[in-house]
Parts: C-alpha cells; structure tokens; sequence
C-alpha cells in the first residue's frame, strides 16, 4: 500500500493542465506513469480512490486537479475494462483449446493467412481479427504479416484458461436472482464462479496488461450485472447503500454472487463502494451492448475452424442495452434540433427514428412536440419493433406512430416506399439514429456513400450518433480509458463497420481505418453543421504530441444539400 501511495503521489506531482472547457488533464507523462504503473482495476481502483480521497484536505490547487483526473481515470476503468476481459477470457480460451495459444508461447509465429490445426485450415478473416483484439490488450505483437506472444510475463498466466461455461451466464444468473426453480447442476454453476476467485491484491505494476485474476473477475462480473439490471431497481445503489444478501434462491449463489461484486471492488461486504456506486450506475449499458454478442463467442472456435453458419446478436437483449447507452446522447441530439429550427426557422412535420430499439428518441421528441407530428418508427429486427409498440401500448411512444419492419438501414428504399405508401413525405422529414449506420454489413466506403445517397436524394434530414473507430495504436495508448478495444472487435466479427468522425492519421498497428463518416456524407450530397454536432469526452486524458484525440463519440447533423440551399435563400 506505501508503494501504491508513492506512485500515486509521484504521478499527482507532475504539472496538471485545465482544457480551455475547464476541465483537468494529465501531461503525457503522468498518464503513461499512472497506465503503466499505479494498478486501477477492481479493488485495486477501490484502493487507488482510497487514497486520492485522504490526500485531498491537504491538496494544493494543482494536485486537487490532478486528483480529480485520477479519479475519473478510475471510475472509468471500472465500466470499460470488464467488457474487454470478458472477450479476452472467450478468446484465450479458444486459442487454448485449438492449440494456438501453446504454439504462441513456444516462440512460433502465427501468419492468419496460413494457419493449420489438425488439418484444418484456419479462417484467414477471422483469425486476424482476433490476433487483433489481442494485440490492442498488449497480447500479442504485429511482425509484418505474423503475430507474435508479447514479452510480458503476465501473458503465460493465460495458458490456465481453458474451463468452459454454458453462452447464456446471465440468463442464468438472472433466473436465480428472481429466486426460479434452479436444477442442481445450475445451482453448482453459479456457485463455482465465486469459489476461488482471487481480487486484486496488486500494489505495484510495470504494464496495463491484465493479471490473470483481474481476467476471471471480469469475465464473471460482466454477466452477473447484466442480470442485476434485469431483475432488480439499482437506482438506489449508491455509495454507501446497504445492498444486504442478494436474493438468489439459494445460500451457495448469494454467496457467489457477492464474492464477485466483492472481487470488483463493488461491495465491502454488503456495502456499496464509491466504485461500485459508479459500475451500477454507468456500466449495464456497456456490458450489454457487448454481452449480446455470446453467440459469437461460444461458437468461436467453430467460426475460426469455418463449422459455423450464420451467428447473430441476441437483438433483444440488446434492445436495452442500447437504451441505456443512448439516452443521453439522443438528448443532445434533440436539443441541437430544437436549436437548429429556432436559428433557421426551418420546421418539419415528420420525425423518424431508425434502428429504433424501444424508441427512446422518439419518447424525447414525443415529450417535446406532443401530437403535431407524424412519427414513424424503423428496424430490421422484429424484437426491436416488439419492443417499441410495447412501449407504444404503455403511452410512452406517440399513438399516430408506425411502424416499419424488416428495415434495413442500409437499404434506404424499404423505408422509403413504405412512407410514401403511407402517404408521409420524406422531404424535409428528420431521421435520428442511435448508432445504427455501423450496422450495414460488410460494407465498403462505395457502399456507404450510395447508402447516404438514398437518404440525401429522398430529403431526410440525418441526426446520428456513431461510436468512433480508432486505431489499434489508440487502443494500445489508452488502455482502458475507453471500452472500444471489445466495441471494434464484437463489430468486425459481425461484419458491421465502425468510421471515424473525421480523417485520422495511418495507424503504425493493425488495419487502416475506413473512410470517416463525414467524407461518405459528403460525398453522398449532404453537408454536415459542426455547430449542432456534439461530442462526448476524449479519448486520452492528456494533450497527445501528434495533436490527435478524437472523441469517443459524435452527434453528426447532416442536412441535404438542397434543403440547406433554400434555407441559406
């Protein structure tokens, strides 16, 4: 703990600058210092606040600033890191059990293009991308063509992960925790996830990369609160709170289910800590988004060993998930609407929201203009579409909504002539987007210019929040301040697209990175007003030499060029 203290007090001592917003930030050096040095995650985080809060009374101004930059650096990791350790768990575990991981350890490197096991030759596609996701968590490293074991010694821990557990831990979790009839065999599974399980006694560190412990805390905390979210109100989870014993329907789970959170640094005992107050607040939207993809992941090795049909995300469950993740983003996304038609005057009589998951756009907008406007609802899933006339039938979604199913967002003519079927013009008609665009499968930068096209050309007004693609050499340098090392990976293995929001320098690692959203809307007859765009924080909590930190996501405002033109008369 003295060493912890030291390191902290190191890094609390370089000069902590103030962003022209006002908020504080790191030099370079005392990121990399805390990243690489100060151990963050879990009870280790619980520690790291610990002492930031009992060197705060005797703080001067300049170390109170750098406190509230670790801080936040923390809190961060806490929602961020789970997800990314519970792939690494899916795909270390693979690469185990094919073979892959050995051969790695034993010096040999692994070409995508040529791999073999037992015969088989390996995915070339596939294999790359998860050589990939391991080299952004400092697993592996990129020699031309090939990939190789990193040179930390924390990376042979992971030869040991090789237990295999059912997909659908959360279903699961969450039957228990709504005290279900649970068979024996269910009752011995979620009792074993917190038999054993060590937390983080860590004080000192010299790399990011995670300990075997912080992997398998991970891997189990991720589907446990996902089913806390779904059988319980957390909203009262806050720092402090008396949690008491989880109701799971049996001894032997509550018990399991509290070493986890214990584990996390979410809970002393049955007490909500300043960590866990932050993970139950911000993290299920998160963790959904990613745990949506556990098909891909049980059915990894198939896929790298090409015995596997088409694999899909469990829609419905991510229908939250991304509520949760979108609500505040389409709120400023609704404001920089209103602001946009008092600074022009331009009015529209038609709201449409695409990809539409329970319609949470549309419920903000519905609050705002009540019944004077026609509003339609899109979606190439029926569950998303479930969900959203249930919350229709609820009151909560406009009663004149419609609704069009089976609408691929990369398609713009489905939604198209189902409005014009309906007689609702698209001309002028607004259309918001809670990260769906990335969606198109398998898309080229051609593809998705000529699927702006179709909106440009039918008058839609485009209001989209995106995720920003980043490098692998991002990914590296920000650790676990973002969560986009598994965000990029679960995409690519679905064949969906993230962009950048604009151009960005070629990475020295990995693949470079696709045309950005604003050159394909561009290109595609719309012009984009960076004054109603928003931007949620930077990735690096430090000014980067090279002058890049992109956001780790926008509020692209997209108007046709057309409409622009009469408006600007």
């Amino acid at each position: 703990m003295e060493k912890l203290e030291s390191t902290l007090i190191e890094v609390l001592s370089f000069p902590c600058g103030v962003s022209s917003a006002g908020y504080p930030y790191f030099e370079q050096e005392a990121w990399e210092t805390f990243r690489d040095r100060v151990p963050h995650l879990f009870t280790a985080g619980t520690r790291v606040l610990e002492i930031l809060e009992r060197l705060k009374p005797e703080a001067d101004e300049n170390r109170a600033r750098a406190i509230k930059v670790a801080e936040q650096i923390v809190k961060t990791a806490c929602i961020t890191a789970p997800t990314d350790l519970w792939l690494m768990r899916h795909v270390l575990r693979t690469f185990n059990e094919l073979g892959l991981y050995q051969r790695l350890l034993e010096g040999e490197a692994i070409y995508p293009a040529e791999t073999w096991v037992d015969g088989v030759r390996l995915n070339p596609s596939e294999l790359e991308t998860d050589l990939h996701f391991l080299l952004a968590r400092g697993v592996v490293e990129q020699y031309d063509e090939s990939f190789r074991i990193a040179g930390h010694d924390r990376v042979r821990e992971y030869q040991r992960i090789v237990e295999r557990h059912p997909a659908a831990l959360t279903r699961i979790w969450e039957r228990a925790l709504r005290a279900e009839t649970m068979s024996p065999s269910e009752v011995d599974l979620l009792a074993s996830l917190g038999q054993n399980l060590e937390e983080s006694k860590q004080t000192v560190q010299n790399h990011w990369i995670p300990t075997l412990e912080e992997i398998e805390i991970g891997y189990r905390l991720v589907p446990l609160v996902l089913a806390m979210r779904a059988s319980m109100d957390l909203s009262g989870f806050e720092q402090g709170a008396h949690l008491g014993t989880l109701r799971a329907g049996h001894p032997r789970v509550a018990q399991s289910a509290q070493r986890i959170l214990e584990c996390a640094g979410w809970l002393d005992g049955e007490t909500v800590t300043a960590l866990g107050a932050r993970g139950f607040a911000r993290a299920p939207g998160p963790f959904g988004i990613i745990e949506t993809y556990n098909g891909y992941m049980e059915r990894s090795a198939d896929i790298l060993l090409n015995r596997c049909e088409s694999v899909w995300v469990e829609r419905s469950a991510n229908v939250g998930a991304s509520q949760d993740a979108n609500a505040g983003t389409f709120k400023k996304a609704n404001d920089a609407l209103d602001k946009f038609r008092a600074d022009t005057g331009f009015e529209f009589q038609v709201f449409v929201e695409h990809a539409i998951g329970r319609g949470e756009a549309t419920r903000q907008r519905f609050q705002r203009d009540g019944d004077r406007l026609q509003y339609v609802g899109a979606d190439l899933e029926d569950a998303a579409i479930d969900a959203a006339i249930v919350e229709q039938q609820a009151g909560r979604l406009p009663a004149n909504m419609f609704f069009v199913r089976h609408a691929d967002i990369g398609k713009p003519e489905v939604l198209i002539a189902e409005m014009q079927a309906a007689g609702v013009a698209t001309y002028g008609a607004v259309m918001m987007v809670g990260n769906g665009f990335h969606e198109v499968r398998n898309q080229s930068d051609e593809t998705m210019v000529e699927v702006f096209k179709g909106y440009a050309r039918a008058g839609f007004i485009l209001l989209f929040t995106e995720e920003n693609a980043l490098s692998v050499d991002d990914l590296r340098a920000t650790a676990y301040n973002t969560y986009h090392a598994g965000f990029k990976y679960v995409h690519e293995k679905s064949g969906q697209g993230l962009r950048p929001s604009e151009p960005r320098p070629k990475p020295r690692l990995g693949k470079p990175l696709r045309a950005p959203w604003s050159l394909c809307a561009k290109q595609a007859g719309y012009t984009r007003l960076d004054v109603y765009c928003t931007r949620t924080r930077t990735i690096y909590p430090h000014k980067p030499a090279s002058g890049h930190n992109p956001s780790i996501s926008v509020n692209h405002f997209f108007v046709p060029d057309l409409i622009l033109a009469e408006i600007e008369k």
